[in-house]
């Protein structure tokens, strides 16, 4: 394991270990569980001329190959802890194998990034496209700029990531009338929790130009564009710079749930959304920026790293 993670990891492993990770049993491991659902990985590419950077570049989920993908239908359930009726912890992992996306989608910023059935292509905000030339770009990409009047920035990525937190939550509490006291199972509505983690990335990408970023839009059969499915292409694809390297942080972490049930045995829960970013401060000085260095142009992008995942359905068995 890399050492950079080790010393992430260390001080949350050390809180884990000061609490009673189960009520029952003092166990790491609650069980297997089988899912079905969607992860998103978003990532979101900033310049940092101005403080935040603004977003010029992002994985847009609308688009169909960048769209979110299917989680591994297997993992492990970490343990909660009921503190009371109403309430509980708990901890937080979610893992992103080795993925590529190529083609990010320019962000249009002030000036709108809504597909409409008209649109044939997308490009940043004239703000940020002369921000870009005045302060970013090299002689090159201006004379890239200069003969492509519908220029565009792009970029293509391979990333892997892990988030691991603990978190503190409340409930809507529910037990049967019908199920005699002490009741075998219990359900929880409306389950909603945050907290504190960490994370660590593996990150490289391609900042390309593209004369036009082509989009076909998906349109419906009443004519009416699709909320997704997409079609985006960097024509004229430019590479020009790079960056890779491996971090890691500080993060916060959220689940919620709309509906579960626990047993003895089993947990059963329907639509649940967790979600992980990166945390840090002061506000504008996110760590991307030291790590991720361009090797041709003297100012660096910000990277802002966030991992969703959506269960429509899971089913976990308990040791």
């Amino acid at each position: 394991m890399n050492l950079i993670l080790k010393s992430l990891l260390l001080p949350l492993l050390l809180v884990l270990t000061a609490l009673p990770i189960h009520a029952e049993e003092d166990k790491w491991i609650d069980g297997i569980k089988f899912r079905y659902g969607t992860l998103n990985n978003d990532v979101a590419f900033k310049f940092g001329g101005f403080e935040p950077g603004f977003t010029i570049i992002e994985v847009n989920n609308t688009f169909s190959h960048l769209a979110a993908t299917p989680m591994f239908p297997i993992a492990i359930t970490l343990p909660e802890t009921l503190m009371n009726s109403w309430s509980f912890r708990g901890a937080f992992l979610e893992y992103q194998p080795l993925t590529v996306a190529k083609d990010l989608v320019p962000f249009g910023g002030f000036e709108g990034n809504d597909v409409t059935v008209e649109t044939t292509y997308l490009r940043q905000s004239s703000m940020m496209r002369t921000a870009l030339y005045r302060d970013f770009f090299n002689a090159s990409d201006k004379a890239f700029a200069d003969a492509n009047s519908n220029w565009a920035l792009s970029a293509d990525m391979t990333s892997s990531r892990i988030f691991l937190g603990y978190y503190w939550g409340v409930f809507l509490p529910y037990r049967p009338f019908l199920c005699e006291s002490p009741c075998p199972w219990r359900a929880k509505f409306f389950k909603f929790g945050m907290g504190l983690g960490v994370y660590y990335v593996d990150l490289s990408y391609k900042l390309n130009l593209c004369s036009q970023y082509k989009v076909t839009p998906s349109v419906l059969d009443d004519g009416e564009v699709a909320l997704d499915g997409h079609g985006g292409e960097c024509v004229g694809k430019t590479e020009i710079d790079s960056a890779s390297n491996t971090w890691g942080g500080v993060a916060w972490v959220s689940t919620g749930a709309l509906y579960e049930t626990v047993s003895k045995d089993t947990i059963i829960k329907i639509f649940v959304l967790e979600f992980a970013n990166e945390f840090y401060w002061p506000a504008d000085t996110p760590p991307s920026i030291g790590v991720l260095k361009l090797k041709n142009h003297s100012k660096n992008l910000e990277v802002s790293l966030e991992i969703e995942s959506f269960e429509l359905l899971s089913y976990t068995y308990r040791f």
